[in-house]
């Protein structure tokens, strides 16, 4: 008989498979739907791929933000003192954004990429003392670069919005637009700025934080994510340098937006894209479906219906093949890594005792 832990086990995994399952289902359905209405359609797709003078830069800019989003995450773990090797850490990465890719749910990455780079950094406490480029760090660390870096990402999005709705000024917009996207966009600005000041002056938790986390026996991991977050909101050179990385992420990330636009011949003015673009893909990290398929050109089609355009949901069709694209490449290189070859080698010893 199967022991209740075993079932419990097995239940979980099948409603997972099965939350899984919906969202593929629901995420298809809405293509399939936008196709039919002809609002994702062959033929621009189609002659865009044909204008390369445009197609072929907004891929290579797409193909280049990881690289910048491997560097601002580098220098978070460097700071926290955990220093592994700049190829082992890249390809960490990657396969996390694979996963949340293919698997909704930013977390499913996330968690995965902060327990293998702890678990790396904590083994290799002797190769330090070997002289390698190693050194041990806590998962507190680790954990906190991740929410970092993730803050340090989202963060240049407000700002872009909201320079775009400054430029939008010369030919205003609907009110029952812009004024939502005012407010969204201040107080995506001044709530990190307002969290960022407090951390740093405050180097321990408040005292009712504690004794709620003591009742639930986290006082220990909140103590020390605290202190790490502290440690990170002082050092105004890192926080400089980590947000000046993402600000040139994600104006590749913008650009190749209109490199797209201009390839379906979407004439709208570049403070559109400031504007709308930062909204859509904030919409598009909610994790509702892989890629944002479906969600993601639904917004996209709402909001350039906003300024005329009628390519929305296109535009952001060659955006999400790119970004599949580019990110398949994580499951190619997790392998690479000292984890993945570890795991490749358990599932071939297993399957060599099955034989």
């Amino acid at each position: 008989m199967m022991s209740t832990e075993t079932t419990n086990s097995r239940s979980r995994a099948m409603r997972q498979y099965a939350g899984q399952g919906l969202k593929f289902a629901l995420a298809g359905a809405v293509a399939v739907y936008l196709i039919r209405r002809g609002d994702i359609a062959w033929e621009p797709l189609r002659e865009s791929i044909r204008q390369w003078q445009y197609s072929v830069p907004a891929f290579i800019l797409l193909a280049m933000t990881p690289l910048w989003q491997f560097w601002r995450w580098q220098c978070l773990l460097r700071a926290s003192g955990v220093r592994l090797p700049h190829r082992e850490v890249f390809s960490y990465l990657m396969f996390s954004k694979f996963i949340n890719m293919a698997f909704p749910g930013y977390l499913s990455g996330d968690i995965l990429r902060g327990f293998f780079v702890s678990r790396r950094a904590a083994k290799n406490t002797e190769g330090q003392q070997e002289g390698k480029e190693y050194q041990a760090g806590g998962t507190s660390e680790v954990v906190t670069s991740i929410l970092f870096d993730r803050l340090a990402g989202i963060y240049p999005l407000f700002a872009l919005c909201m320079i775009g709705l400054i430029g939008t000024l010369r030919h205003p917009m609907q009110p029952r637009i812009m004024t939502p996207v005012g407010l969204l966009a201040a107080a995506g600005l001044l709530l990190p700025a307002v969290f960022v000041a407090v951390a740093s002056r405050v180097p321990e938790p408040p005292g009712w934080l504690l004794r709620w986390s003591a009742a639930l026996h986290l006082q220990n991991i909140l103590a020390s994510l605290h202190s790490a977050i502290h440690r990170f909101a002082r050092n105004g050179k890192l926080l400089g340098k980590i947000i000046g990385i993402s600000f040139l992420n994600q104006s590749f990330v913008l650009l190749s937006f209109v490199l797209f636009g201009f390839a379906l011949e979407t004439h709208v003015p570049v403070t559109s894209y400031l504007m709308l673009v930062p909204i859509g893909l904030m919409v598009t990290a909610i994790p509702i479906s892989p890629a944002g398929l479906g969600v993601g050109q639904i917004a996209f089609l709402g909001l350039f219906h906003t300024v005329g355009a009628s390519q929305g949901a296109n535009l952001f069709t060659l955006y999400m093949a790119t970004y599949v694209l580019i990110n398949s490449a994580g499951a190619f290189l997790f392998p690479m890594t000292q984890s993945g070859t570890q795991i490749s080698r358990r599932a071939i010893l297993a399957e060599i005792r099955k034989n």
